[in-house]
């Protein structure tokens, strides 16, 4: 018995943390209305106009935002909540110098980015709050430096973003997903062997 409730603690010492997170990941596809490929890296991931493209952005709601200004400071944006592109679609030099969202009169905007690329998302007529799996963002700019081809820039414009899916997970690729449950499937069967 006691043995059990040792494994029972180390799961939820494993678990619990994860919980405690108020982030959730909104996951967004849309079609590509317009492409400037200065940095050739919109056809390098061979995105054209009229393709679908897909985007993942975590918001926490619990966080500020920031971001940051000329003397390389980073600043709380009052009002406003902490986001990060989980996954884009262009693959150069982005940026983590933003990271907010923020409700105004008309909409909500975003700034965020990872190391890829960076993305501004555009919601008009609705409160970020209102967004429910159907919804419909307006638009993302993503852009991106190539920096083996003298940071040249590249830039698509995504339309009509439908939200997919939100979840307080953030997705996991699928030979992740299979190391997972194989890792799972084992430690269940050391367990078995052991203690039972």
């Amino acid at each position: 018995m006691k043995k059990i409730l040792s494994i029972l603690v180390l799961l939820a010492m494993l678990v619990l943390p994860a919980q405690a997170f108020a982030s959730y990941y909104y996951t967004l596809e849309g079609t590509v209305g317009s492409v400037s490929d200065g940095g050739g890296l919109a056809s390098a991931a061979g995105i054209s106009i009229g393709d679908t493209v897909k985007y993942v952005i975590e918001i926490d709601t619990d966080r500020a935002g920031y971001r940051t200004i000329g003397n390389g400071q980073t600043k709380t944006v009052k009002n406003s909540y902490y986001t990060s592109l989980y996954s884009g679609t262009l693959n150069g030099y982005g940026s983590t110098a933003n990271g907010y969202l923020e409700n105004k009169g008309y909409g909500y905007s975003a700034y965020t980015g990872n190391e890829k690329s960076k993305v501004y998302m555009n919601g008009w007529g609705d409160n970020f709050a209102d967004l429910t799996v159907g919804s419909v963002v307006q638009q993302i700019y993503e852009s991106a430096y190539n920096a083996g081809d003298n940071w040249s820039y590249s830039q698509i414009n995504v339309i009509d973003l439908k939200v997919t899916n939100i979840s307080n997970t953030a997705p996991t690729p699928i030979p992740g997903a299979a190391l997972l449950m194989l890792g799972g499937l084992g430690f269940v069967g050391f367990v078995k062997r052991r203690f039972f």
